[in-house]
């Protein structure tokens, strides 16, 4: 195990030049007409329809017009909750529909900015902070897009080409031995590429353009993504059920209690316990992500030297702004004191690793 624990936030999918959340909605948007061909069942149709009718957007509306992504999956998530109709328009069902509609957007846009970001900054990231066969990555993030499993990927095709160890129960994967394995990806909030059976629980990793690459994929994934998202969902090898991805969506009412997710907050707590070392990259520690946070706190309270937290966001304005003057700096020396503190942000930072 390694002395070192990486720590991704959003701020590192933006470095490779992914979407940030915020941006998430406007993309979807510009690409409905690709959306829509894809989705026989009208769903994207029906969320475009939401989109104009209650909050007023369109494929031509301003980013900075749109309602948070969180807001209206907190809206959605409310409404299926307390089993009530948002409106006359739109009841429950509906509004399980917008949900099923918004995951598949969301997938999508984030599959098609994947293919095309270059994630050399995560590769070079990996290689610095865990050179060579003994000393692999290990890494926690929030994100559900697939940046750091196809990086951590084309790195271990230098070693012998593995997937990596994900610590939750995915059946399809359960066959392959240490020795193709290759480092720790723990994901707080479950992944694009994770699809579950709501009914027996079962777990598999499904498969994508953007990380098709790796030999040992073609041999084990049945289900590709894509049609997973679409029409009824691919079906369950044990119940026939239909298979949903698996990720907490930025809404309010994160639901962490899933057992599957809970391995992997078992496991990151453990890894941060046992680490000397911890780099947070672009995670802003924001106050309503209380879990994530509390997480966080509770597992490196045995670091005493705070400067072997370093944190690296990266700030426009002001490259080398104190942490006193900004929000996320404040809010880490508030958790843990005089952390090591950068600014300059993932590419700048780099350039200063051995």
């Amino acid at each position: 195990m390694t002395d070192t624990v990486l720590f991704l936030g959003a701020g590192a999918t933006k470095a490779a030049q992914g979407l940030l959340t915020d941006e998430i909605l406007p993309a979807l948007l510009l690409a409905k007409t690709s959306l829509q061909a894809q989705d026989p069942n009208g769903r994207v149709d029906a969320l475009i329809e939401f989109l104009e009718q209650e909050f007023h957007v369109n494929a031509s509306t301003r980013k900075e017009d749109y309602p948070g992504l969180p807001l209206l999956m907190s809206l959605i998530d409310t409404a299926l909750d307390r089993r009530e109709a948002f409106h006359d328009r739109w009841d429950s069902n509906a509004m399980a529909q917008l949900r099923e509609a918004i995951e598949f957007g969301i997938f999508d846009v984030l599959e098609d900015s994947l293919r095309k970001a270059p994630t050399s900054n995560h590769y070079t990231l990996f290689r610095k902070l865990f050179p060579g066969q003994d000393c692999q990555p290990c890494v926690i993030t929030t994100n559900y897009d697939l940046i750091a499993d196809s990086a951590m990927m084309n790195v271990s095709k230098g070693t012998q080409g593995g997937l990596p160890n994900y610590h939750c129960g995915i059946a399809n994967i359960s066959q392959i031995g240490p020795e193709q394995r290759f480092g720790t990806l723990l994901k707080l909030h479950g992944s694009l590429n994770w699809l579950l059976c709501k009914t027996c629980l079962r777990l598999e990793l499904g498969q994508t353009e953007s990380i098709r690459y790796l030999a040992i994929l073609q041999q084990i994934v049945a289900h590709d993504l894509k049609s997973t998202f679409q029409a009824d969902g691919a079906p369950c090898a044990v119940c026939q059920s239909k298979l949903r991805p698996l990720l907490v969506a930025p809404s309010h009412l994160k639901d962490y209690r899933n057992p599957h997710l809970a391995q992997v907050w078992y496991e990151a707590q453990r890894v941060m316990r046992q680490a000397k070392r911890v780099i947070f990259i672009g995670y802003s520690m924001p106050d309503d992500d209380v879990e994530v946070v509390y997480l966080v706190k509770r597992g490196l309270a045995h670091i005493k030297d705070p400067k072997q937290i370093t944190v690296v966001e990266y700030c426009r304005e002001n490259p080398s702004i104190a942490a006193r003057d900004h929000p996320v700096g404040r809010r880490y020396q508030s958790l843990f004191g005089g952390i090591d503190w950068r600014a300059d942000g993932l590419d700048q930072w780099l350039n200063t690793v051995p």
